[in-house]
């Protein structure tokens, strides 16, 4: 299953960690080298699974892997990668339970609707693309559900390999590095800085009052 095309070609420098998984390579890519780190980092994105449908790379921020670096170790990659090639089976499989009957029921329809109801064709291929995006909804959510699903499966295995403790602990890192990211530092205004404004206001509008008198 291809992830992120685009973003696996423009990953062309040298990487800072290479993985052999089952055959298939895996690359680690610091975020902080490439032009996407205010793209992803910016929205909380720290680490981004990138594939060519074969091979993978991942576009991982620096201390987020330093901070995490036991959740991406091989035998971690390797529960997460048949997590993704699952994932990426079965979004095709139900993707074509939908799209073939679908496509087939509004060409028969199209095609009745034309020879048989010519004056209610409009009508009847509106209804009809109301049926799609009907389909592509519920689609759309049997593919959600059984991702939620498999990760579920995934990161018990992931819990299991790693223990229970090391588990909680890398999720508190993460936590911590999140708030750590986003966290802003604002320099409040002093008293003595407010009182020395209003001060100088005051001078000004002394200054202006006098230039006026002595016009």
């Amino acid at each position: 299953m291809k992830l992120n095309p685009k973003v696996y070609k423009q990953l062309t420098g040298e990487p800072f960690e290479t993985q052999d998984a089952n055959g298939k390579t895996i690359e680690f890519h610091y975020m902080n080298d490439t032009p996407f780190l205010f793209q992803f980092a910016s929205r909380g994105r720290f680490a981004i699974w990138t594939s060519d449908g074969y091979n993978y790379k991942v576009l991982i921020e620096s201390k987020y892997y330093e901070a995490l670096k036991d959740f991406y170790q091989p035998e971690v990659n390797l529960i997460w990668l048949t997590f993704l090639e699952k994932v990426g089976t079965l979004s095709k499989k139900i993707n074509m339970w939908f799209i073939i009957p679908t496509f087939i029921l509004y060409i028969i329809v199209a095609g009745v609707a034309t020879m048989v109801f010519p004056e209610q064709t409009l009508p009847i291929l509106l209804g009809m693309i109301v049926l799609v995006v009907i389909s592509n909804m519920v689609q759309g959510r049997l593919v959600n559900k059984k991702v939620r699903e498999e990760n579920k499966v995934a990161q018990d295995k992931i819990r299991e390999f790693l223990g229970n403790e090391r588990f909680d602990g890398l999720v508190k890192s993460q936590e911590d590095h999140y708030q750590e990211y986003f966290k802003f530092n604002e320099e409040p205004v002093t008293e003595q800085e407010e009182v020395t404004i209003v001060e100088n206001s005051d001078e000004n509008n002394s200054e202006d009052k006098n230039g006026t008198e002595s016009n």
